[in-house]
């Protein structure tokens, strides 16, 4: 049996009849569509409108120049019936030219070029190519020349600043001289001085000696805990040592001393000439380096520019100059060598003596140091003892009242739980939640009370030792105190006297 579809179908979503297929036309080149032009049609009264201004953007260039709205197409018009052209089409486009396309003609003109040709055409007409060329002309002379002189400039300034490089350098290298010549005349007088220094030298010996088997009597007097033989005895033995080596060497080689004395005048002499020279040419360089192309002092010298026949190279100047250096540095060595042999005592001697005590001094000063900090750090913990002590007294006092506190809490459950169990009648004595609450807040009272009595043992404990633990403080501190006495007093007014180097130097 057949059914007709259109009963379950719905006509707005599956039409039944199938839709006609619209097909598009499009027109050919030339051609224009009806009524699209509203002066197509014969002409209807009302159709003309007013004018309306032209708005050109703010940054627009002037009206005759290429705007920026401007076009060369041809079709932006529509032609009608209206006006004194012909009806046809309007060519404004670039091939207005063209053979085969001919303007509209009228009895008044030929439309052959848009208002953006006009623009395009007057905007070429006023640039200007042969002064832009001349304008260009001078400008690329103009900066040959501003390049030539700035080349002459650069040129000048690249001189300047070699010759400013090469002051410095002479500058550099005279101070050099300086420094080397000021230190061989200060070892011709220190060679000359060092001969009458050494016999008076040999009497100071005996005070050193003394001062050290003193500060080791001295520090016999400690008491058991700090004595001790440690780093600072140690180095007091070591210096009582030192003198007896220092007494045996110090008559030695003084025949050399007038040799190196006339090698030292040599290189001074030397060093003065070179010093003479390298002051000579650094005042010429700077009198060249003050000069300007402005100066009045400046004249033509021909042939200048060539290399003199005494001429040296940089690297044998620099070579010189270090080498001549050295050579005085090597003789001032050498005499800093011959002043150490100088019986040993007025350099090495003195030096060693110097180096030693700083040694006994630094190890006395590290032992006081140690023995201040520990001293402090036993009166800290001391103070900290007592503090804490007192802490654990105030603790135990306040253990003491907590217990107090929780005996009432105590009482007064009790006497609740007294109360309820034997004063209330009959059936009222029963197991509520109140009598629950009461029961446990009886154990957990009885809990802390058994708590706060076990700490309060442990307290007690703590203080007695406190107690204990301040005694060995106070002993210790008496002990460190007695080796300060010793090490920090009484041996550093003792070794006060201790010969310096300058002593042992003056004889």
């Amino acid at each position: 049996m057949a059914t007709d579809p259109s009963k379950y179908t719905c006509p707005q979503i599956c039409p039944t009849t199938v839709k006609q297929d619209d097909t598009k036309t499009y027109l050919e080149a030339g051609m224009t569509r009806v009524n699209e032009n509203p002066f197509a049609s014969p002409y209807i009264p009302g159709v003309i409108k007013p004018p309306e201004p032209k708005v050109y953007p703010p940054d627009a260039p002037p009206r005759y120049l290429p705007q920026p709205t401007d076009t060369t197409s041809g079709d932006i018009l529509g032609m009608g019936p209206i006006g004194p052209w012909a009806s046809g089409h309007l060519d404004w486009s670039p091939q207005a030219g063209t053979t085969g396309v001919r303007p509209v003609v009228d009895k008044y003109s030929i439309t052959r070029y848009s208002t953006g040709e006009w623009r395009k055409n007057n905007e070429y007409t006023l640039t200007p190519r042969a002064t832009n060329k001349a304008r260009a002309l001078e400008t690329q002379i103009k900066q040959d020349i501003d390049n030539a002189f700035k080349n002459m400039d650069a040129k000048l300034s690249d001189t300047n600043r070699n010759l400013d490089k090469r002051i410095k350098d002479l500058s550099y290298w005279k101070q050099e001289v300086e420094k080397t010549l000021h230190a061989i005349t200060e070892e011709i007088d220190t060679l000359d001085q060092d001969r009458a220094r050494l016999k008076g030298a040999c009497r100071i010996l005996m005070m050193p000696e003394a001062i050290s088997r003193e500060c080791l009597e001295l520090r016999t007097n400690r008491y058991e805990p700090d004595l001790v033989r440690d780093e600072a005895e140690q180095e007091l033995v070591k210096e009582v040592a030192i003198v007896g080596e220092i007494r045996r060497v110090f008559m030695e080689t003084l025949a050399k001393v007038e040799n190196q004395m006339a090698m030292n005048k040599a290189a001074k002499i030397s060093m003065e000439a070179d010093w003479s020279d390298k002051m000579l040419s650094s005042r010429l360089d700077k009198q060249n380096l003050s000069l300007s192309p402005q100066s009045n002092l400046i004249l033509c010298h021909p042939g200048v520019a060539r290399w003199p026949e005494n001429a040296t190279t940089l690297e044998y100047w620099k070579h010189f100059c270090s080498e001549s250096i050295r050579n005085c540095e090597e003789v001032r060595k050498k005499s800093v060598e011959l002043r150490g042999d100088l019986m040993t005592n007025i350099i090495n001697g003195s030096q060693d003596m110097k180096l030693q005590a700083d040694r006994t001094n630094a190890a006395l000063a590290e032992t006081v140091a140690a023995t201040e900090e520990v001293c402090d750090k036993l009166e800290e913990t001391l103070r900290e003892n007592l503090q804490k002590t007192a802490d654990i007294e105030n603790l135990i006092d306040y253990l003491k009242d907590s217990l107090r506190k929780v005996d009432e809490r105590g009482k007064l459950v009790m006497t609740r739980l007294h109360t309820r169990n034997y004063d209330r009648p009959g059936v009222e004595n029963c197991r509520d939640e109140a009598q629950y609450a009461l029961i446990g807040e009886a154990k957990f009272i009885k809990e802390t009370a058994e708590s706060l009595t076990d700490k309060l043992r442990q307290a007690e404990t703590v203080r007695s030792e406190l107690m204990k633990y301040r005694g060995e403080l106070e002993k210790d501190i008496a002990c460190k105190r007695k080796s300060l006495n010793i090490d920090k007093d009484r041996c550093s007014r003792v070794r006060a006297h201790m010969p310096t180097p300058e002593e042992f130097a003056g004889g």
